[in-house]
């Protein structure tokens, strides 16, 4: 049903609208009736009709300017003036609001009901296109979410983002609260921004907020204190990271590395905010040798968790030597078992809460309450050691995982002829890394682990066969006969027609 509001200060006239056509007939439901402007505008703003029908001439508000008001605020409602003046005047300026028609009194049965008709089809055109438009931008935005979210695990950015000229990445806790709730909030309480665009995503408990800008400033102080108020209504305890400003928005996967870290140390000091140009700062005050060298400990290809006493040690003697203050002892210590936390993750797949059954906020609030050296020592061999524990007695690291699926597909196609760059491209990691990792876990290269296999597999068929030498060399890989007897009696000790000669099973 089409909902029709009449405005008209003659009473006879509206009984007549009202009787005179059988609007039901016609899908529409008259919602309201007034006999002046002022009346007709807040009564029309309660019922939201679809269709106005208004007298020109009435106390208060005339018709023109009750259309004006109304649209201002219900900006598709289709009006049709009815009058008993001809004024060109009026006409023209109903024609100006986009008034549908001009009809003057008396009015015919059928030119009402035509011209509601027209009503009816121009406010369906207008209901179309702003539910295709609405469709189109829901669709845009899904596009942009995606193009967004990809950004933040290393996909480049493009054209879709053009136009904006500065970013800025914010995460910020939300374990105790529904993300969908707080995403919804959030892109409501920021679409009215003029000179920017946000996204928002969760994230293993976390929000992940990216601020983009058309100026080139550092983030925006207003949008920041309002986003302060709507968390701090929203979270008990509201802990935010901020990254830096990226002013060619080139690389949001290393905008979130820098909020996740800012968080981090946000959670650790229980501070609200945390920028990380601040962080910067602190790391040049505390030095940057110990700071890398902490960074390069969990770069290297392997790693002891139980052996990292020498590198508590290190951070320690480093903290007394340059006579850190607490709070800078702290910040080291909290960057060395962050570092162990992210190890596990990445490596392990294992979250290091769930083993030490304790939520991370509170074992940082641990360390914040630490006031001695001896203390922090004893806190982080404590955690560290209840965790390397964990790793020797229930896991295979993604390393032994990986060197597991690297022999079983060697199993598979040894045979083959295989390069250390198509395997390595496999298995999406870099030849070298691949070639160190083997040789370091199996105490042989990679191609001598082939060899070693097409070896015994020769030597089985050499004992259990009759087939001919220069088949089974086929067999196990080798084109070139020549080239198989050097390789088989420099691994072996003998030629094949000589190690045959004193293996070969009778059957």
């Amino acid at each position: 049903m089409y909902k029709l509001f009449i405005v008209d200060d003659e009473k006879v006239v509206i009984d007549g609208l009202l009787s005179v056509v059988d609007w039901h007939e016609h899908q529409v439901e008259v919602v309201g009736t007034a006999m002046d402007g002022n009346s007709a505008y807040d009564l029309i703003v309660e019922a939201e009709p679809n269709i106005v029908m208004a007298d020109i001439r009435m106390p208060g508000l005339n018709g023109l300017d009750l259309i004006q008001k109304v649209k201002s605020v219900i900006p598709d409602t289709i009006f049709i003036i009815i009058s008993g003046y001809t004024q060109f005047s009026y006409a023209k300026r109903a024609i100006e609001l986009e008034a549908i028609d001009y009809l003057t009194k008396p009015i015919e049965l059928d030119e009402i009901i035509a011209t509601v008709k027209r009503a009816i089809g121009k406010y369906d055109q207008i209901r179309e296109r702003k539910e295709a438009a609405s469709k189109l931008e829901q669709y845009r935005s899904q596009v942009e979410d995606k193009h967004i979210l990809h950004s933040l695990f290393g996909y480049p950015l493009d054209q879709i983002l053009e136009g904006y000229t500065s970013c800025s990445v914010l995460v910020t806790d939300c374990k105790s609260q529904s993300t969908d709730k707080l995403i919804d909030m959030v892109k409501l309480h920021c679409s009215q921004g003029e000179h920017q665009r946000i996204f928002s995503y969760g994230m293993d408990d976390q929000l992940v907020t990216i601020y983009f800008s058309y100026e080139t400033s550092e983030l925006d102080s207003g949008f920041l204190s309002d986003l302060k108020s709507l968390y701090r209504n929203i979270l008990a305890h509201p802990i935010t990271g901020i990254s830096s400003t990226n002013k060619e928005i080139t690389n949001l996967q290393q905008l979130y590395k820098e909020a996740l870290e800012a968080f981090h140390v946000g959670l650790y000091l229980h501070q609200e905010v945390t920028q990380y140009r601040d962080l910067v700062n602190m790391n040049g005050t505390i030095g940057s040798s110990i700071i890398k060298r902490i960074d390069e400990y969990f770069l290297e290809q392997e790693i002891d968790l139980s052996s990292s006493e020498s590198l508590i040690d290190e951070l320690l003697s480093y903290s007394i030597q340059e006579k850190l203050t607490p709070m800078k002892s702290q910040y080291l210590c909290f960057k060395l078992i962050n570092h162990v936390f992210e190890y596990l993750h990445q490596e392990f797949d294992i979250n290091a809460e769930t083993v030490l059954q304790e939520e991370k906020y509170l074992i940082f609030k641990q360390l914040n309450q630490l006031r001695t050296m001896e203390e922090h020592k004893v806190w982080l061999l404590e955690k560290i050691g209840k965790l390397a524990d964990y790793l020797s007695d229930n896991q295979m690291s993604q390393k032994e995982k990986l060197l597991h699926e690297v022999k079983n597909y060697l199993k598979e196609n040894y045979t083959q002829t295989i390069g250390l760059d198509e395997i390595a491209g496999k298995f999406h990691i870099s030849p070298a890394y691949l070639s160190s990792l083997f040789s370091k876990n199996t105490g042989v290269t990679l191609f001598e682990y082939i060899i070693n296999m097409r070896m015994e597999k020769a030597k089985e068929l050499l004992r259990t066969t009759n087939k001919k030498i220069s088949d089974i060399c086929q067999q196990v890989g080798y084109e070139n006969q020549r080239y198989f007897n050097q390789v088989f009696k420099k691994n072996i000790g003998t030629t094949p027609g000589n190690y045959r000669a004193n293996h070969l099973v009778k059957q």
